[in-house]
């Protein structure tokens, strides 16, 4: 994704003295670090209010933290089309580029939910290695022989494919997921199937991703991208308002180990978006429920990626500098005043990415965007943002690696001289319990001391300007 640093796989970006956004990149890596903070606490049991989501209508500063991130996706497009765009290439290759790179994406995150599973995310990582080897391929001149890498590509495409298709039926089976065993699963284990999900966070990114360079493509000016973002929270409003799952439909209904979320005195329990997403992805589903990252809830969030096209566009305007500070800063407030308005008829709630939230989180990304750029483009204050900036320009590389490594460490198990099972996440945390004393600090000493890991795995790259791209 360009300049978007939604970097998460083979390619590599060598040295370059091309200019970065300091201030994107800054917010993109403390988002990013909260992200990780938020999902490794040391137990589950032991997680401050803040530091959580909230139950349903309402918001914390972990809500926070998705909207953020694709906002920034928004705002990085307006910059990676624009260079595109200048250098030649067509929009139609521009659009083929962007549904390489989201498809990409939305496999990585299906590598992620079902690791360690290989024979279940072999086909993901076959269609992986084919599509990055077609967007990293240089350009071929006319007349030159065709090479070694387009073979590759398509045989490793072809393979994925018919992968998937040959063991659909292992796909589209339940059975539980959490040991080794399931690394290389047996022969009997095609009776039990497995389950994957198919929503998620970086699915998420990558539908939001198309849609909204679907838009820019079709759109030219601030006002028709303003009409978009209009028509896709008001849309969403009124289905979620006045239209509703079948009579009698229950969330989760005939579903084992579901948690649902939505109170049955909601104004908007979620029904729709449960019904929905049950017809169409049947059991590919988080077990808490509505899914977070379901099918509906996906229009208002490409809301939220275009309020960071507009806010892209605003920078790159020719604008000075302190008139885009503060237009950026009073279009903040104003979206966060409409958004406490919104919440009276809509309210904010993150699970079901209602109209207002999207409202309401834009005007905080806006906030901190302005932030960013005034103190670190503007006044050139940049020393404060180097560990962010360690973060935000390997954003995805630090996702995905943080979840696969959170999953590995939490599957490496041994028993303990009394008997009891225990794994590596588990012992770890309880050692640091033991020497804090008291669980939630413990916990959330646990979750920096993850942050800070990943801090300094990921410094290396950052020193040696080696940003890895999706």
């Amino acid at each position: 994704m360009g300049n978007m640093s939604a970097n998460a796989t083979a390619a590599v970006e060598p040295k370059s003295k091309s200019e970065r956004l300091l201030s994107l990149d800054t917010l993109r890596g403390l988002t990013i670090a909260g992200m990780i903070l938020v999902n490794n606490p040391g137990s589950w049991n032991y997680v401050w209010g803040p530091l959580g989501h909230a139950e349903w209508d309402g918001w914390t500063p972990t809500d926070l933290i998705f909207p953020f991130f694709l906002f920034m996706v928004g705002v990085a497009m307006t910059y990676s089309f624009d260079k595109r765009l200048a250098s030649g290439v067509s929009r139609r290759a521009l659009m083929g580029h962007v549904i390489c790179r989201a498809t990409v994406l939305f496999l990585l995150g299906l590598i992620l939910t079902g690791f360690p599973n290989f024979r279940l995310i072999t086909p993901y990582i076959l269609g992986i290695i084919g599509l990055e080897i077609l967007l990293e391929r240089p350009a071929r001149k006319p007349g030159a022989p065709v090479g070694y890498l387009l073979p590759i590509a398509i045989l490793c495409l072809v393979a994925g494919v018919a992968w998937f298709i040959y063991d659909f039926s292992y796909f589209h089976s339940p059975t539980t997921r959490s040991s080794w065993a399931d690394f290389f699963p047996r022969a009997s284990d095609l009776e039990k199937g497995s389950y994957i999900r198919i929503p998620g966070v970086l699915q998420r990114i990558a539908m939001c991703y198309v849609v909204a360079a679907f838009i820019m493509m079709l759109t030219s000016n601030v006002r028709a991208r303003l009409a978009w973002i209009l028509v896709l929270i008001s849309v969403y409003w009124v289905v979620m308002t006045f239209v509703d799952a079948p009579a009698g439909y229950q969330i989760g209904a005939g579903a084992k180990n579901i948690v649902v979320d939505s109170p049955t005195t909601a104004p908007y329990p979620g029904r729709l978006n449960d019904w929905i997403d049950t017809t169409l992805l049947n059991g590919h589903l988080y077990r808490h429920r509505p899914d977070p990252e379901g099918l509906l809830s996906t229009i208002p969030a490409i809301a939220t990626t275009l309020i960071g096209v507009l806010a892209g566009t605003w920078l790159r305007s020719k604008r000075d500098q302190q008139e885009k500070v503060a237009g950026i800063m009073v279009a903040g407030f104003a979206l966060l005043v409409l958004g406490s308005v919104f919440d009276l008829f809509f309210p904010i709630n993150k699970k079901i990415w209602s109209s207002s939230y999207v409202v309401f989180t834009g005007g905080w990304a806006l906030l901190c965007l302005g932030f960013c750029y005034y103190t670190i483009d503007v006044l050139g204050w940049k020393r404060w943002a180097t560990p962010f900036l360690v973060f935000g320009t390997n954003a995805i590389t630090a996702f995905f690696a943080s979840g696969l490594l959170a999953r590995i460490i939490g599957m490496i198990k041994w028993t303990l001289p009394g008997g009891t099972e225990t794994n590596l996440k588990t012992y770890t945390f309880e050692a640091v319990r033991n020497v804090i004393g008291h669980p939630f600090w413990a916990s959330h000493l646990w979750a920096v001391g993850f942050v800070i890991l990943w801090f300094l795995i990921l410094l290396p790259l950052y020193r040696k300007r080696i940003f890895i791209r999706v």
